[in-house]
């Protein structure tokens, strides 16, 4: 009888311990009216992050840290809010969202919280970020020798541009890589891999260090004889 308790007061630990550490784990689910709500939120946009920073918690020795949500606008659906981010420190006053798309409308909110509570929303941030960069122009595609063709473009005038990539189109009617040339005033490029008797589409777009492009620009086709 004696081995029988035993061996269920031991599995009645090893469930409580085990209820013990998923509680341990979880993240705020409780509302606490009493925490304080994040307010005087300002927002910073750019094409690729959204930076946040709000009022000082500084006075309230009570919470933990800030916890982050983010709904994306959908036009006629109801907005619904998803943790993005916890901040484990209650001085912290910054966050910058850097998984965004660009030329998108989003909302965000913060909540306070402290162990398994957390405050009642703060203020609806609505935000939009940037558009892409301008489409290159492709103002000329042009056949100057044996093989080879010459592009000539308008360089994009904003200064973060790193580099061009320029795309060729051939008979398997696909767009492929072609070559990218560092520097944002760069504005041409001679293709000498082409053939006699065949047609081909050219388009050139713009990125940055980053990796965010700008919107794809127009197409030329040339016909190589």
């Amino acid at each position: 009888m004696c081995h029988l308790i035993m061996r269920v007061s031991k599995s009645y630990l090893k469930i409580l311990l085990l209820n013990l550490l998923l509680l341990s784990s979880l993240e705020a689910f409780f509302t606490d009216i009493s925490l304080p709500k994040v307010t005087g939120v300002k927002s910073v946009v750019d094409r690729n992050s959204i930076g946040f920073e709000w009022k000082s918690l500084f006075g309230y020795q009570n919470i933990q840290g800030v916890s982050v949500y983010r709904a994306k606008a959908v036009r006629g659906a109801k907005q619904t809010y998803t943790k993005i981010a916890t901040i484990s420190n209650r001085f912290a006053t910054h966050f910058v969202d850097t998984n965004i798309e660009p030329n998108a409308n989003y909302f965000y909110t913060f909540t306070t919280y402290s162990g398994l509570s957390e405050s009642l929303y703060g203020d609806i941030v609505p935000v939009k970020s940037a558009p892409p960069y301008a489409r290159v122009q492709l103002v000329e595609a042009k056949v100057v020798g044996d093989h080879t063709v010459k592009l000539l473009w308008i360089p994009n005038s904003e200064p973060t541009i790193y580099e061009y990539v320029i795309e060729r189109k051939g008979s398997d009617g696909k767009w492929h890589y072609l070559k990218s040339l560092k520097g944002r005033l760069y504005p041409e490029f001679v293709d000498t891999t082409v053939n006699r008797g065949k047609s081909y589409s050219y388009r050139v777009y713009a990125r940055d260090a980053m990796g965010m492009t700008s919107y794809i620009g127009n197409e030329l086709k040339v016909e190589v004889r």
